[in-house]
């Protein structure tokens, strides 16, 4: 049986490193145990709960840290054991071959540039790199340093293909001892040189340099050689009184093509020094003007030559603003890219408060309200601005409550015992008061009460009416100093006082009257 189906890749082992991690725990008739299986980082025991004992070969993902990408890796069962894994070396290619081992490099010099893939590493702790690396080497200032080793080095299943190269301090850093490689340095008298990634000095056509083995005269003279068959070069002690005991000097005038090679210097010690020297015209990529929000001023794509970069309002450079054309005929940097301004994404705590938009790129007005019952507290409104911040912080939603009512005086307030927007109060007065205002109040969306608290006044109440008779006026509650006259009907005659009075205790001046039939 041979799994092919690749639908079921999440039930296989995720390569984690260059080397195989499956454990053999046994051999049964020819036929594999479970391999220990890694899902989604977690180590799975003897592929738990997965039949293996039937299957030949696994197909699945193995992923490489550096670079990190996907690769199509198998392992095959041949006489009782996992073998592999087989992996293809190239992403997307389909060749399964043994997986080499990867390479550790080391810190190093502090002077020595490593570049990988045209990336320079800061080796400042042990790194891998996987089978197949090429780093370019070159010490960090050129001709301060004797380079010693290969400028180039490969892993070869986990083993560089040489010594990792070293900086050795020259004569400028040791106090011109006669026992250390000479300093080279270099002026240009008139046209352009530049330094390429692997070290090398690139001289435009034309130009007049001047290099400088820094020896002292006492010691004896330095000797310069070159590669160079096609030319000779003036070499001597420098003119000036303040150089000529100390920097021996050859020049390249009007420097062209052939005056590419190495030119070392020898101390009478015999420690020498060199500089490789490439003579041609440097021209960079033009640089495409994809990014239609990017405004570019390029001087030219010459050595040195800058282009620098702006975006339009409300975008925002992300990379760098000045290129430089090299020696390596590249741009110092990728060309930058202009981004939309954004600020930040509001954090909106409360559910009760509400946005006009989420958008949030430059120059957006975001206006802010509250649900019913919540009172805005803070900005009502924000405006992403060009540093890429808000102009204030979120608002908040408080909720809205009113003051405990008051009582009236000779009267009281009925509630729920919460006073939130929307709860309604009522008031109402003792027995012989009478309630003059409103009876009823709502807390509003400002945290006020609709009305204020009503007053409880002396009054007296309706006392009814007499049998066989009425009173008038008819009201339920009487002012005090109000009247009342008390009436009988057609054929009934009052017993006791005609009119009766709402005094200042809130009680009539007498009971009221009986209405009796004249013949009794």
């Amino acid at each position: 049986m041979r799994i092919r189906d690749f639908r079921k890749m999440f039930l296989f082992p995720v390569l984690m490193c260059w080397l195989s991690f499956f454990n053999v725990h046994a051999i049964v008739a020819g036929r594999c145990v479970s391999p220990d299986v890694v899902v989604n980082g977690l180590r799975i025991p003897h592929g738990e709960e997965m039949d293996f004992s039937s299957i030949q070969e696994i197909h699945f993902f193995g992923i490489h840290r550096i670079p990190e990408y996907k690769r199509i890796c198998k392992i095959k069962c041949v006489d009782g054991a996992w073998i592999g894994p087989l992996c293809t070396i190239e992403e997307n290619k389909n060749t399964l071959q043994p997986l080499f081992r990867q390479c550790f490099l080391r810190p190093a010099d502090a002077e020595l540039i490593i570049t990988h893939a045209g990336i320079s590493l800061t080796v400042d702790q042990q790194i891998k790199l996987p089978h197949g690396s090429i780093l370019s080497m070159r010490c960090s200032e050129l001709g301060m340093y004797k380079f010693v080793g290969n400028r180039t080095v490969q892993c070869v299943n986990g083993h560089w293909s040489s010594t990792i190269p070293h900086c050795v301090p020259t004569t400028l850093h040791r106090n011109f001892s006669d026992e250390a490689p000479p300093t080279i340095t270099y002026l240009v008298a008139a046209g352009e040189v530049g330094i390429t990634k692997q070290g090398q000095l690139v001289i435009l056509p034309e130009s007049i340099v001047h290099f400088d083995c820094l020896f002292r005269r006492n010691l004896g003279n330095p000797e310069w050689t070159w590669t160079t068959q096609q030319r000779q070069y003036p070499c001597g002690w420098a003119i000036s009184s303040k150089e000529r005991n100390w920097k021996y000097r050859l020049s390249i005038v009007y420097a062209n093509i052939q005056d590419t090679g190495t030119f070392a210097c020898k101390t009478p010690r015999g420690y020498s020094n060199s500089i490789d020297v490439v003579v041609k015209g440097v021209s960079c990529p033009p640089i495409q003007a994809t990014d239609h929000k990017r405004l570019m001023a390029i001087e030219g794509t010459r050595l040195h030559s800058k282009a620098r970069f702006a975006c339009l309002e409300g975008y925002v450079l992300r990379g760098e603003e000045e290129l430089t054309c090299t020696a390596s005929e590249e741009w110092s940097h990728v060309p930058p890219l202009c981004q939309a301004i954004q600020c930040p994404p509001l954090a909106v705590e409360s559910r009760h408060l509400v946005a006009s938009t989420r958008n949030r790129t430059f120059g957006t007005r975001v206006n802010f309200i509250c649900t019913w019952g919540y009172r805005l507290v803070g900005s009502s409104s924000l405006r992403c601005l060009k540093n890429q911040r808000w102009s204030d912080f979120p608002p908040v939603c408080e909720v809205i409550v009113c003051k405990p009512p008051i009582p009236p005086e000779n009267g009281r307030v009925l509630d729920g015992g919460h006073h939130l927007a929307g709860d309604m109060v009522t008031y109402t007065c003792h027995i012989g008061f009478v309630l003059i205002g409103s009876f009823m109040a709502m807390c509003n969306d400002k945290g006020e009460w609709s009305h204020p608290t009503p007053m409880c006044r002396r009054s007296c109440e309706y006392p009814g009416q007499p049998p066989n008779g009425y009173v008038v006026p008819i009201k339920f509650q009487y002012d005090i100093g109000d009247f009342i006259v008390v009436r009988c009907n057609k054929g009934f005659r009052r017993l006791g006082p005609k009119n009766l009075r709402c005094d200042r205790s809130g009680l009539w001046s007498s009971h009221l009257p009986h209405c009796r039939p004249y013949d009794t």
